[in-house]
């Protein structure tokens, strides 16, 4: 009994100075050797570092792994012929990274709780304004860890005062509609207390607070209360768009009219991306495994300049799949052949990325180095190396020279400017009051995506329901590529199922590089079938269904390519599962359907 104390204890009872290994930088953080709880709360300079404590990026869990090699979460994203176990389908109770979120995000809980009794019960330690932005601050973070745990957990235990370990033996879930009451009430408090910007610091405003309840709104299908929330945000008139879509993303980036909310990283402070994260992604000549990038059903998801789908499209080139496309396309994944007219490229050209010509064509088989001058083995052919992208593409959004050096200090942008914008749109367009506000919400967006191109936004101008949700479901999927935003839109649109179960990913045609670099193989599958008759990149065009998924079955039967996955999703993974350990400790934790 007494070990199963001391673990239900580390989840959801209160554990005053605990010290993770995560934290944000310009936060001043706990000490390490800091007084015990009695005799802490004693300055303002405590209240600010309890509160900094619930800004880790550790209570905020992406809906991915990014960088890790687990396959991804979604259908932007894959890692070889690997599968997560999400994609996989085999998500059970003892799911390892469902029961770290419980775990962390209920930590997380119990200190902003205990912070708001300290500030209940502070002896002058805080003035009336810094009390009341410090509970502003602590119900923010509230709303936004319940909206987590209801999201993905459905009903849940949920209390609103510190518990200790003898009740959390006892507590039994809520019904996660009263708990979405509570998660507004706080934001609510949250946006009436909290300024709209400080002077130097990074913290929780009440453009956040409307944000984010905007968001777990959407999330729970409250579409009137969402749109009423991201128009709070709006009307506060302080954030626009970032000039520059590509320039958003790269770790230079720190200040933006565009972000609303993020987590800050610093290489002075020695908060950087993870290591694994950043070898997964970058390409093999810069010193990476390029292992973990796009899928080709996101290369095929965004729009021809024209407005159109690529299978509608009479702009699209099979053989020059970057060619005439959005944008945001060259910005999130590196870009293969010929761009533009006269550009002197040809469909077997790379682009520059980094300090090489990035290029996955067989015949590339050496590439330029940009800081010698000098031409070398191009690493990132399967001609070279079997490991090369299974599917030719690496991710580019976000990535900057610093990569090379494992230094990447990107801060994680949680909230976003466009984000609210579209948010806005989808629940208006779902509440069905379609108007001038819902089209200029969406084509802001999209003016900024070819605000720095030769070409002009296609302006979205229907006002059909059923052809506005598709639109503003493909702008997610092309403006939040790469930000782990896909999986819980797919989760929320209850289209996982549809559109992972049974799918798959596919990659090049098969291909062996050869002990010596410089001799392709040229009785591959890859160059008989697809290079020499002149069919490389795509050798046809995919079709798309209604949810915009492509279809890469007809290349793979004419021998144009390979499936490199399966891909399942049963019904019951629309939930996660309540980790089998908290159920062992607490009989009265009942179990989502399926598990």
């Amino acid at each position: 009994m007494k070990a199963m104390k001391k673990n239900i204890t580390k989840t959801v009872a209160y554990t005053a100075l605990l010290i993770l290994s995560v934290s944000c930088n310009d936060l001043e953080l706990v000490p390490e050797d800091a007084a015990s709880t009695a005799s802490w709360y004693q300055t303002d300079e405590q209240f600010r570092q309890s509160l900094n404590e619930g800004y880790r990026p550790v209570f905020f869990p992406l809906d991915s792994y990014v960088g890790g090699a687990d396959g991804g979460w979604d259908d932007d994203t894959n890692y070889r012929t690997n599968l997560s176990v999400i994609k996989s389908g085999t998500i059970n109770s003892e799911f390892d990274q469902g029961a770290d979120q419980w775990s962390n995000v209920y930590k997380g809980i119990t200190r902003m709780l205990t912070v708001l009794d300290e500030i209940e019960n502070q002896n002058g330690a805080l003035n009336a304004e810094q009390a009341s932005q410090y509970e502003g601050e602590a119900r923010f973070l509230l709303g936004v860890y319940w909206t987590y745990m209801i999201t993905h957990y459905g009903d849940v235990p949920f209390y609103e005062n510190v518990i200790d370990v003898d009740q959390s033996f006892e507590i039994g879930r809520t019904d996660k509609a009263e708990i979405l009451q509570k998660i507004y009430a706080y934001f609510d408090f949250a946006a009436q207390n909290l300024p709209e910007t400080y002077a130097n610091e990074e913290y929780a405003t009440k453009g956040a607070a409307y944000a984010f309840k905007a968001r777990a709104a959407l999330y729970m299908s409250d579409f009137a209360t969402a749109a009423t929330a991201a128009q709070a945000c709006m009307d506060l008139n302080i954030y626009e768009l970032h000039p520059n879509f590509g320039e958003l993303f790269l770790s230079k980036t720190k200040q933006s009219p565009e972000i609303i909310f993020k987590l800050p990283r610093s290489i002075d402070f020695l908060q950087t991306i993870s290591y694994s994260e950043v070898i997964n992604q970058i390409p093999r000549n810069n010193g990476g495994f390029g292992s973990v990038g796009p899928t080709w059903d996101l290369l095929a998801s965004f729009e021809c300049v024209d407005g159109l789908p690529i299978d509608e499209s009479p702009l699209f080139d099979p053989q020059n799949p970057f060619k005439n496309r959005d944008p945001r396309l060259l910005a999130t994944i590196v870009p293969l052949g010929s761009l533009e007219e006269g550009d002197g490229k040809t469909p077997g050209d790379g682009s520059r990325f980094l300090n090489f010509d990035f290029n996955s064509y067989p015949y590339a088989t050496r590439v330029l180095n940009y800081n010698t001058t000098e031409e070398q083995v191009n690493n990132d052919t399967k001609s070279n190396q079997n490991f090369a992208s299974f599917n030719g593409l690496v991710w580019k959004k976000g990535i900057d020279e610093d990569w090379q050096d494992q230094l990447a200090d990107n801060d994680i942008l949680v909230m976003r400017y466009a984000d609210v914008l579209l948010m806005y749109a989808e629940a208006k367009i779902e509440l069905e009051e379609i108007d001038a506000t819902v089209l200029t919400a969406i084509n802001t967006v999209r003016d900024r995506a070819y605000a720095n191109s030769t070409f002009t936004n296609p302006t979205v101008t229907t006002t059909d329901q059923a052809q506005l949700r598709y639109v503003v479901r493909n702008e997610r999927r092309a403006e939040f590529a790469n930000e782990s935003h896909r999986y819980m839109d797919l989760i929320r649109w209850r289209t996982a199922q549809e559109i992972i179960d049974g799918g798959a990913t596919y990659g090049l045609a098969p291909i062996t590089a050869n002990i010596d670099p410089e001799i392709v193989d040229t009785q591959s599958p890859l160059i008989q079938n697809v290079v020499e008759p002149g069919l490389w990149f795509w050798g046809m065009t995919p079709q798309l269904d209604e949810n915009g998924t492509a279809d890469f079955e007809p290349l793979r039967a004419a021998g144009l390519c390979q499936q490199l996955t399966t891909t399942s999703f049963p019904a019951r993974q629309y939930l996660w599962p309540i980790p089998a350990d908290e159920r062992r400790l607490n009989p009265n934790l009942t179990q989502n359907e399926g598990y």
